[in-house]
């Protein structure tokens, strides 16, 4: 039995290296995926520090009310939050840094203005004006995927003007001053653009901002969410919006949260009452089921990248667990990376949704009790056993892992051994460079 399941894995995996990886890797080597990607590579170590400060400021709410704990963490709430605000509410201008920096290099352009280029349209094309003041709340991840294909443009301008030579140049400058003056007019015509653009996309939305109106006209409309079919595609979206770099939990949380909300309510209601559930797809369904181990069930990739033969694969891993254990996904999305990977766009994009419509179904079958509290940044698997007050849910999630695992195993087995050959390649120039032996 084991060998014919092998052999199907096997032959599952040859039929993708020869049909699906050549696409794969040609997708991977373009240029502006390259940037990208090694855009989001560069994020971890924000990502880490933010996802850290966040499972302290949940600690908190492991304990009961009106202990000191509890007290001192209510208290302390803003100040325990500012390192979070400090690094996922401005991962757009982070993001614009490293994607242009890496896209400088490639296109061999002055790297420090086109950073300059690109954090200024980020800003501009994310922030706007209320009251006379700047509002930058779309500077966080809902912003990303302005900063990502802002940033790049702004190079593509950069690069554009410096190789037609529609620039200041005065002969006789140090470098470094003669590239300021080379920068200034496609500086220029980066902040009109930007400005122009913005403008007019609030004059046509009646004051939103592009990510704001993003938001809006994605906004699902539907009566109800508690059917298999919304779960496919409200998982759907979310694993899209994910790939493409914008945080999809949060685009369509706030069109949810209100159905998410009553059903929580009613199911309360029924379990205080000791009537059957009559809901599924209350919020931690959502938390903590749908999204186990972060959205896209990431907690499977991190294990796999746990005993991976890349380096660059198993670091990531291992400074993923404990995000993992607080269902926080983004060191995975951003730092394997998920997004913009071809390698693993069918796993994450298609696979999880149909995971998620599966746990629907254990709960609307009465397998599983459906959740009838919110215990949001409890740590798993105590959270799907305090949002359930039922065992039976830890023994779901141990069967969702080992699914996402097996799902995820031969399209990251492709990336992997992408990865390994990268680093073969790196080692072996290294260890020639080192066999020179030079001595300067």
């Amino acid at each position: 039995m084991n060998k014919n399941k092998t052999s199907v894995m096997e032959r599952f995996i040859a039929f993708m290296e020869k049909y699906f990886e050549p696409i794969a890797a040609k997708i991977e080597k373009q240029r502006h995926i390259q940037s990208i990607k090694n855009g989001m590579i560069a994020l971890i170590s924000v990502l880490i520090i933010g996802s850290f400060s966040l499972i302290i400021s949940a600690i908190g709410n492991m304990f009961p009310e009106g202990t000191a704990v509890k007290t001192f963490f209510v208290n302390n709430a803003e100040i325990l939050n500012l390192p979070f605000q400090f690094t996922f509410g401005l991962l757009s201008l982070y993001a614009a840094v490293t994607i242009s920096y890496n896209h400088a290099k490639q296109l061999k352009v002055p790297i420090l203005h086109s950073i300059l280029g690109a954090v200024m349209t980020t800003i501009t094309l994310n922030t706007k004006f209320i009251d006379g003041k700047l509002s930058t709340e779309f500077l966080d991840s809902r912003g990303l995927f302005i900063a990502i294909f802002g940033s790049l443009l702004a190079v593509e301008i950069i690069h554009f003007f410096i190789k037609k030579k529609v620039t200041i140049r005065i002969k006789g400058l140090p470098d470094g001053i003669a590239q300021t003056f080379e920068a200034i007019v496609p500086l220029v015509v980066i902040l009109f653009l930007s400005v122009i653009v913005s403008l007019s996309m609030q004059a046509i939305t009646k004051g939103q901002i592009i990510p704001e109106a993003f938001t809006t006209m994605l906004a699902p409309a539907i009566n109800s969410i508690d059917t298999p079919y919304a779960v496919f595609l409200i998982c759907f979206f979310e694993m899209l919006f994910w790939f493409i770099g914008l945080n999809g939990y949060a685009i369509l949380v706030g069109f949810v949260m209100p159905f998410m909300t009553q059903y929580l309510g009613a199911n309360a209601a029924a379990y205080a009452a000791g009537e059957p559930i009559p809901h599924v797809f209350a919020p931690n369904f959502w938390d903590y089921f749908m999204g186990f181990s972060g959205s896209g069930i990431t907690g499977a990739l991190v294990l796999l990248a746990l005993f991976s033969r890349s380096r660059e694969l198993k670091a990531v891993g291992k400074a993923s667990v404990v995000p993992a254990v607080f269902t926080i996904s983004e060191p995975v999305v951003f730092g394997l990376p998920i997004c913009y990977n071809p390698y693993l766009f069918i796993p994450f994009v298609l696979g999880t949704p149909i995971i998620a419509v599966g746990q629907w179904f254990v709960f609307h079958l009465g397998w599983v009790r459906p959740p009838i509290a919110n215990v949001g940044g409890t740590p798993i698997p105590l959270a799907q056993y305090l949002a359930t007050m039922d065992w039976r849910a830890i023994v779901l999630i141990i069967f969702v892992l080992a699914a996402a695992t097996l799902m995820y195993y031969p399209f990251f087995k492709m990336y992997e051994r992408s990865l390994v050959k990268q680093e073969s390649e790196v080692s072996a120039r290294q260890a020639a460079h080192d066999a020179l032996d030079l001595d300067f």
